[in-house]
């Protein structure tokens, strides 16, 4: 199973990383990608496992990604937080 979570209000970062991501790591959600305006960067969850995700990133702006499943796909940090 494979999702791309884009949570980006300021409010929600921190019920997201305690809450929700686990919970899709329990259920093999592949990878998962968080919006953190706060910290102004990206995270990026992937290798599910019993007690969360094995490989976790904090992308900066200049920095660029794929989705795992679309390889062909990059994106910009910038591109996805914007101004």
């Amino acid at each position: 199973m494979y999702l791309t979570l884009f949570g980006n209000c300021y409010t929600t970062v921190k019920y997201d990383q305690e809450i929700k991501i686990p919970l899709y790591a329990e259920n093999n959600i592949v990878e998962v990608w968080l919006v953190n305006l706060p910290q102004k960067c990206l995270e990026v969850y992937r290798q599910p496992a019993a007690n969360g995700y094995e490989t976790v990133q904090s992308l900066q702006r200049g920095e660029t990604l794929t989705i795992q499943a679309l390889p062909n796909v990059t994106f910009t940090v910038d591109e996805i937080l914007g101004d």
